[in-house]
């Protein structure tokens, strides 16, 4: 079996080796190309939505020591080494890249199926790291079908797609990641900076992504103008004609359906409809009384809620304004902890 502080080391290599990248300080050209032909082949995929997952990855997935203690909180000595095939999905760029190391850090072989939405990345990462540490080269297996012949599935996809997964995986353990979305909690205290960083909870990979602040919660009488003064830096998402086309589209059903709304010319924010939400629109509503959130919460957390954002005293595990689509090494998707699912095996 591959020592796991070996695993640590490559991945940290890895990481070293994007953040030379991204630096600036050394050119690499595979990196380079996937992100050109990422760009090319989806629409939403931009060079700086990349070399923000980028980023995100170096600075939170990828650092040595991090690793280093959290896979010391786990024993995977009873452990056998299985396929685990890994279905990915491509709302934002390397949305998959944490269920990856998670197989490779349980001593397990990941059999992955890239999103057709985004399938240079993860090919270009896995290939830079099987060159530079061979030991780990049959430890990542990509196919272009559904995974087969494996032991066991993390699958992500929409709420139709999960139906699917349950019944193709049927004699396997599933590990079944659907649609959610996340909420952000305010109580009209909130500061400029706070605000400012809600922002990119809300608007960062232009909302598509499950962490990506969909819904509000504000008290009575509050003041929508210091949240609209805050918004005003990430007025450059309209520079994206598929989110422009999307605000405009919003905008236009809102008005000829007579819906409450509010608009500062390039988001939507509608009253009273919380839960899913379209490109370039945010549901919100008034609470009288923090309880009628935690209520909300309590009621819609296990299957429907990614992040819950605030500074209020809403939640057991709020997320700080800001830091939605920039998750810990331990901050599992769907509340889920994969280390645990893949210790089954």
């Amino acid at each position: 079996m591959i020592d796991r502080a070996d695993i640590v080391e490559a991945l940290a290599g890895l990481g070293e080796t994007i953040a030379a990248f991204l630096n600036g300080n050394v050119n690499n050209s595979e990196i380079e190309k996937a992100i050109d032909c990422s760009c090319i082949d989806n629409y939403w995929f931009t060079k700086e939505n990349i070399r923000r997952a980028l980023n995100a990855i170096v600075g939170k997935m990828l650092d040595g020591k991090k690793l280093s203690d959290w896979i010391s909180r786990y024993s995977f000595d009873d452990c056998s080494t299985q396929k685990i095939g890994l279905i990915m999905a491509g709302n934002i760029p390397l949305v998959g890249f944490h269920d990856l190391i998670c197989v490779l850090l349980s001593g397990n072989i990941a059999v992955v199926k890239p999103s057709s939405k985004d399938k240079y990345l993860i090919r270009t990462l896995c290939g830079i790291l099987s060159d530079k540490f061979p030991f780990l080269a049959g430890r990542i297996v990509f196919t272009d079908s559904k995974p087969q012949n494996i032991n066991a599935v993390i699958a992500t996809g929409s709420n139709n797609s999960a139906r699917y997964f349950r019944a193709e995986y049927k004699s396997i353990p599933l590990l079944l990641r659907r649609n959610r979305y996340s909420i952000a909690v305010l109580d009209g205290n909130e500061n400029c900076c706070e605000l400012e960083a809600l922002g990119d909870d809300i608007f960062s990979y232009f909302g598509l992504g499950c962490r990506n602040v969909s819904n509000i919660f504000v008290p009575e009488n509050y003041d929508w103008n210091m949240f609209f003064n805050a918004m005003e830096t990430y007025s450059d998402v309209m520079k994206h004609q598929g989110y422009n086309d999307c605000f405009r589209y919003q905008k236009a059903i809102s008005g000829l359906s007579g819906e409450d709304y509010l608009s500062n010319g390039f988001v939507i924010i509608r009253k009273n409809n919380l839960g899913f939400s379209s490109i370039a629109a945010i549901n919100y509503a008034v609470y009288e009384d923090i309880e009628q959130v935690k209520t909300f919460l309590a009621e819609q957390n296990d299957d429907k809620i990614q992040c819950v954002v605030s500074g209020t005293a809403c939640t057991e595990n709020p997320v700080y304004f800001g830091y939605t689509q920039k998750p810990e090494l331990s901050d599992y998707a769907d509340g889920v902890d994969t280390l645990s699912f893949l210790k089954r095996f």
